[in-house]
């Protein structure tokens, strides 16, 4: 048995012994592979029922957010609420997550650009009218012959190449769908676009994925046309870029952010050690040593920096970690392994910057303010102006103003008090480092 093999083997043995019936609750950050359990351990950062809206009055939205902070997950949910999937919210829900025929072909113009756009979303929307007559026979009861021949007529029309079929207009054969899917008793026509950071030609780049989206939201009419809405969900980086390009009337859309919380993350970890424990486990100190017990699950969540990605990550590398070093019968997780999985963590998504106050006897790490004495504030500060590097010496008479009386053991209760308060792991620190007794050294500085 490969080593890979048996540490797989020993990771699913321990998750059965301690109660996980519904497998690992960190393995997937992927919302469209775990749809079946989305909906128990799913939490609304605040807008869920403002990005749903009310299908009689249905209005485009764009949602913001930081990548791995749930876009997909608030456009799964509300997939699961419409047409075809469920009757829950009465709309039709296209999901329009791939824009292969965008990038076939280049120097298109914008309005070439919107076309190629609305044949997508129509054939897409076609489709979902398909499942939906399929699914739901009262739906399929409604249509009358002429909506029949009106349907075949616009498959016609939607071919998959780029320029739309000779003598039509995709605008008016979207707005006659629309208008169609109204008639047969659903209020609305959700549009939803997501996975626009995800293509290679948009993944490093706000900028194309303005440009990707831009003939859609530079339509106003198509914004707001009556009965249907177009929910976008964007990197949070588009925003300025949005703000600034004049042809999009953000004034006319509805704009929301998705924000994390310490509070929104911790019910996060709560329902998805629930949700996979069959509620067995509410909380990774049911599974740790004293005295990790009492601060795992408040570390896990501050480390995560407001990224249900990243609590997911390092909540996955954690229990490896400990199917790796697991000993015997114990089941419980150690310090030791915790320091480790932290460690890893740290080499895929680096912690939040440090900056030191110059004024204010104060750090910041990310959005976090720590008050300092002034002797700590004074060693970090010269530290923070020496480019994060001093020699032992020459610190020390840059914070004492003298090496008369200053014992090494003075430096070092000082360097531990600091640590305390900035490091999250004081032991295995991040931030400030000693090099070889020969002097201090700060990392992950935020530059001046």
């Amino acid at each position: 048995m490969t080593t890979g093999a048996a540490l797989t083997r020993n990771l699913d043995q321990w998750l059965k012994n301690v109660g996980f019936v519904n497998g690992n609750p960190f393995a997937s950050a992927d919302a469209e592979r775990e749809r079946d359990y989305l909906p128990e351990y799913f939490i609304d950062t605040g807008h869920y029922p403002l990005i749903l809206g009310d299908p009689q009055n249905p209005q485009s939205t764009l949602v913001l957010a930081p990548r791995g902070c749930g876009k997909t997950a608030y456009r799964v949910m509300l997939e699961q609420q419409c047409y075809p999937q469920d009757s829950e919210l009465n709309a039709l829900v296209i999901p329009y997550l791939s824009f292969d025929s965008l990038f076939e072909q280049t120097d298109l113009s914008l309005r070439q650009r919107l076309q190629c756009h609305l044949n997508t979303i129509l054939r897409l929307g076609l489709r979902a009218l398909e499942e939906t007559r399929a699914r739901f026979p009262e739906i399929d009861a409604r249509i009358t012959v002429a909506q029949h021949q009106t349907l075949q007529t616009l498959e016609q029309a939607t071919t998959p190449s780029l320029a739309p079929a000779k003598g039509r207009i995709p605008m008016e054969d979207f707005t006659t769908f629309v208008q169609l899917v109204r008639k047969l008793g659903v209020a609305s026509t959700y549009v939803i676009i997501d996975r626009l950071d995800e293509q290679p030609e948009t993944a490093d780049s706000p900028q194309a994925v303005v440009d990707l989206v831009l003939p859609l939201l530079a339509h106003l009419p198509l914004m707001e046309l009556q009965g249907a809405a177009f929910k976008l969900f964007l990197p949070l980086e588009t925003e300025t870029l949005l703000r600034n390009a004049a042809k999009v009337r953000l004034d006319r859309l509805e704009v929301y952010t998705v924000e994390w919380t310490e509070t929104l993350l911790q019910q996060l970890l709560e329902k998805r050690l629930t949700t996979f424990s069959a509620g067995r486990i509410k909380s990774l100190a049911q599974l740790a040593r004293s005295p990790l017990s009492e601060t795992i699950d408040r570390e896990l969540v501050q480390w995560s920096n407001g990224s249900p990605r990243r609590l997911l990550h390092l909540g996955e590398l954690l229990l490896i970690e400990h199917a790796r070093q697991m000993q015997g019968e114990d089941l419980l997780i150690a310090q030791e392994t915790w320091e480790r999985a932290y460690a890893l963590f740290h080499r895929d998504f680096p912690p939040p910057e440090l900056s030191i106050n110059p004024a204010l006897p104060q750090a910041q790490i990310g959005t976090q303010l720590i008050g300092l004495t002034p002797l700590e504030h004074k060693f970090l500060l010269a530290l923070y102006e020496s480019h994060g590097w001093c020699e032992k010496e020459a610190l020390i008479l840059k914070v004492w103003d003298t090496a008369d009386g200053v014992t090494d053991q003075a430096v070092s209760r000082l360097v531990r008090r600091i640590r305390e308060k900035i490091e999250p792991l004081p032991g295995s620190p991040l931030y400030l480092l000693t090099e070889h007794n020969q002097g201090f050294r700060l990392e992950h500085l935020r530059e001046a």
